[in-house]
């Protein structure tokens, strides 16, 4: 993909983030049972990372079953790190602190403290990162603060398969893209909470997943599909 698309489609995604901050936190409940499935990878006593932490849910959600350890929360949108950092003073088991990190940006993974870590864990991010060469990079960055034969825990939206996440697919000349210059699996989706927005976003198959990790150091654990089909679950071991 062209470099200069990249950036734009990077620029887009964070400059809805950053508008749509408070709508979209409102979206997202540290109650969601679906948080079941990240939490019970999640050892007392480690030391945690989410990548594209957002409003500091998963750390809420380890905090109400009392998990004793420590977490790093990165987030690109400074407005999501803010809501994440005005509630971590209700957290009483979970040591969290809440930093702006953009990791479509080289070295975003230096000096984060409490590195290596046990476990990284992004939910609903990889998808966001454009084109096939940065989602590479952005894995090989979070394999090099991994503890060896530390855990990968991700998760993907499945928007092709669910027909709700269907129906918000735009065209790509609503934004003056031409869709030729786009990678197979990419599409355009629109927000109309509080606003009408676009995010870029990027079907992953499990195939894709299982050939990302392994350029980039990962050994692919499990793989399943749940929460009505809308999200793949990918398991990965640092080799």
């Amino acid at each position: 993909m062209n470099p200069q698309l990249v950036k734009q489609l990077v620029a887009l995604n964070q400059a809805f983030y950053s508008r749509f901050a408070n709508e979209f936190s409102e979206t997202r409940s540290s109650a969601q049972m679906r948080l079941n499935r990240i939490v019970k990878y999640v050892s007392d006593g480690a030391a945690v990372l989410e990548v594209g932490c957002g409003n500091g849910r998963l750390a809420e959600r380890l905090d109400r079953d009392a998990r004793p350890l420590t977490y790093v929360g990165v987030d690109a949108a400074r407005e999501m790190v803010e809501i994440a950092n005005a509630r971590r003073a209700h957290l009483h088991f979970v040591r969290a602190e809440f930093r702006v990190a953009d990791i479509t940006e080289p070295g975003w993974n230096r000096d984060l403290g409490h590195a290596p870590f046990d476990i990284v864990i992004a939910l609903a991010v990889l998808h966001h990162i454009p084109s096939v060469e940065l989602r590479q990079a952005v894995l090989r960055d979070i394999y090099a603060v991994l503890k060896p034969g530390g855990t990968f825990v991700m998760t993907n939206w499945q928007f092709m398969n669910n027909d709700r996440m269907r129906k918000k697919i735009e065209e790509w000349g609503t934004l003056g893209i031409d869709e030729r210059e786009l990678e197979t699996g990419d599409a355009l989706l629109r927000w109309k909470r509080g606003g009408t927005a676009y995010r870029y976003c990027h079907w992953l198959s499990r195939s894709e997943v299982e050939e990302l990790a392994a350029q980039s150091g990962f050994q692919v654990v499990r793989q399943f599909f749940a929460d009505a089909d809308l999200n793949l679950y990918s398991v990965l071991k640092g080799l």
